[in-house]
């Protein structure tokens, strides 16, 4: 297996995860305090546009030229440490 292909076969799995994550936030949700469901619910929402955008970025990736792939590599990792920052504001500390 090549260095790109194990990178894609990584953020799949790691974007799996996080949908994962994502559903049981989502899930959560009815059991938030109401002073704080609002917030809750809007990062809950922004999490799933993010999800949706890693998901279109890693599409891509799969279609990009060899000598793009690591360009476009540092641009996935940024994307996800975004959804991993998200997923922690919606979890707390």
């Amino acid at each position: 297996m090549s260095e790109r292909q194990g990178f894609e076969q990584k953020m799949r799995a790691e974007l799996a995860q996080l949908k994962v994550e994502y559903e049981n936030l989502k899930a959560r949700a009815g059991r938030v305090e109401s002073e704080f469901e609002a917030e809750y619910l809007t990062l809950v929402e922004e999490l799933k546009i993010e999800l949706h955008r890693a998901e279109q970025k890693l599409e891509l990736f799969a279609e990009t030229h060899e000598d793009q792939w690591e360009e476009f590599k540092l641009d996935l990792e940024r994307s996800w440490d975004s959804l991993r920052n998200l997923i922690k504001a919606v979890t707390g500390p």
